[in-house]
């Protein structure tokens, strides 16, 4: 499975951050939800459970979090679980905040 996002155009510095638009790809079958959260290295800083979306799409403002401020690296992580809960797939994506450069994992 794999996740991308895009800085561009998004407003940081927001204590209820809505999230910037995701794309997932090869969403395991029988996932049910994910659980997308947005760390800053070790520095947890939220997250929620969502259905999977059937298009692979979770729109900007669906969940929220703490807001990036400052420049660096921030990740997202999506974890997929079937309908018992348990994980059937992890991907990550790191990007400079706000330059929106990849980044390699934290």
């Amino acid at each position: 499975m794999t996740l991308d996002f895009s800085w561009r155009g998004v407003r940081g510095c927001v204590t209820l951050f809505p999230n910037p638009e995701m794309r997932l790809r090869n969403i395991p079958a029988g996932g049910t939800s994910v659980t997308l959260t947005l760390a800053e290295g070790t520095r947890e800083m939220g997250g929620q459970n969502i259905p999977v979306p059937s298009n692979g799409v979770v729109p900007s403002g669906t969940i929220r979090t703490f807001g990036p401020c400052k420049p660096g690296v921030y990740e997202w992580t999506a974890l997929v679980k079937s309908s018992t809960g348990q994980v059937l797939s992890e991907a990550h994506q790191a990007r400079f905040y706000p330059a929106d450069e990849t980044a390699a994992k934290q």
